[in-house]
């Protein structure tokens, strides 16, 4: 068995390679394939995000990934949209989980004045290398 405390969790800043302030995207990789040995064959990671309110949903660029995604809120409040700028906009907070498909394209932003808490299970296609703490990778455009 293994245990991990999540005030033990590395924080990793990644926003600010995008030109965010400073901790206003922060991500912790829970669950990931550095996470236990041979025994431990698991095709999935879990991070929780922490995100600071402050950008208009119009001002996020739409990306995807590879992955399937499926962000789950804690605390505050979550505007998503999936596909395009026509497509439609979903408000998610405490306790709802959103899901988004393969290649999906989608962009998300804080609503309101508080900070988002959120857990995020995504799939490790291929190699499983979407699933090793580091940045993201992410298409940008509503095209994939």
């Amino acid at each position: 068995m293994i245990v991990r405390r999540i005030k033990d969790v590395e924080k990793i800043d990644v926003g600010k390679p995008f030109g965010a302030p400073d901790n206003f995207m922060v991500i912790q990789w829970i669950i990931s394939k550095e996470v236990g040995d041979d025994r431990y064959r698991h095709s999935y990671a879990l991070r929780k995000y922490t995100l600071q309110p402050g950008i208009p949903l119009e001002l996020v660029p739409f990306h995807s990934h590879e992955y399937i995604q499926s962000p789950c809120v804690i605390s505050g409040t979550m505007v998503f949209q999936a596909g395009d700028e026509k497509g439609e906009i979903f408000e998610v907070g405490p306790g709802d989980t959103a899901y988004f498909y393969s290649n999906e394209p989608h962009r998300g932003t804080v609503k309101g004045d508080k900070p988002v808490e959120l857990y995020c299970i995504i799939d490790c296609p291929g190699d499983g290398e979407d699933c090793l703490p580091i940045i993201p990778k992410a298409k940008t455009g509503a095209g994939g």
